[in-house]
């Protein structure tokens, strides 16, 4: 594997004002696995879904990458709920189902020779259960809004968990929440003082900031015409990323390919790539 994806595949209900739904694959997990996959990469997915995950669903991903990390137990699957008001306020309740401690998810062990582990956002207790259980291994992480209040106070977990990561990729408001600093570079400089190697800080249309010890590089998100939906940007952008760094490209090559992955999943409903 050039890469393995651990964290959270769910099935997302989009509800309406007017109480239209739409039902569509979710997850942060396969967003970046499916992203990382259609950037040429070998990839992993290694998580835990109930018996009413759509069988179609989980053929197209068997289409593109390796399921065998994919567990199916008895029960339901995490479902998201996107409740949209009339005055533009969103509600957002989860079931867990069988998403529940992620990070002890078994891996296959025709997977712990990957170049590469991305661990997508779960709790942060389950993140850094993963990464012990990875120790020695090439680690990429990732963040939610949905933990933030984790982020905001508990500094020393966030600090182990960095610490054990080569890449990181918070988005702006996490970068800072996760250091306690109000300026984005000194927010990227504590990440990398804390022991991660390459900080990548996406910031939605103002494009990416990259640091890796010595220089910082901003980068501009690409020109689209019409955002259809902007759930999964952000792991479509880590997903092409980790497919060309795993590939042992340049930096630059790998934001290139992350934000023109992050543009596809731009112009589609839903998370997925596919």
């Amino acid at each position: 594997m050039d890469l393995v994806v651990l964290g959270h595949v769910a099935i997302d209900h989009i509800i309406f004002p007017n109480k239209r739904e739409i039902i569509l694959p979710g997850g942060a997990a396969a967003a970046v696995a499916t992203s990382a996959a259609l950037s040429g990469a070998k990839v992993g997915l290694v998580t835990k879904v109930g018996k009413d995950f759509p069988k179609e669903w989980l053929e197209s991903l068997k289409k593109i990458l390796d399921i065998r990390g994919v567990q199916i137990l008895e029960g339901k699957t995490m479902h998201i709920y996107m409740i949209y008001h009339e005055d533009g306020s969103v509600d957002a309740p989860v079931e867990m189902g069988v998403a529940e401690r992620m990070g002890e998810t078994p891996i296959p062990t025709e997977y712990l020779n990957s170049k590469i582990f991305h661990i997508s956002p779960i709790p942060p207790e389950e993140q850094l259960k993963a990464m012990k259980r990875l120790g020695g291994k090439k680690i990429s992480v990732d963040f939610n809004p949905t933990y933030m209040e984790d982020y905001k106070t508990k500094r020393d977990l966030m600090k182990e968990i960095v610490s054990k990561a080569e890449i990181v990729f918070p988005n702006e408001r996490e970068a800072m929440t996760i250091t306690g600093e109000n300026d984005i570079k000194k927010a990227a400089e504590k990440l990398h003082e804390w022991g991660a190697k390459i900080v990548v800080i996406t910031r939605g249309e103002k494009g990416v900031l990259l640091y890796d010890g010595s220089s910082f590089k901003k980068f501009k998100a690409l020109p689209i015409e019409k955002i259809v939906d902007p759930t999964g940007a952000g792991d479509a952008f880590a997903g092409g990323f980790l497919a060309y760094y795993a590939k042992g490209k340049g930096l630059e090559e790998c934001i290139a390919q992350g934000l023109l992955r992050a543009r596809e999943v731009l112009k589609k409903k839903g998370s997925w790539s596919i």
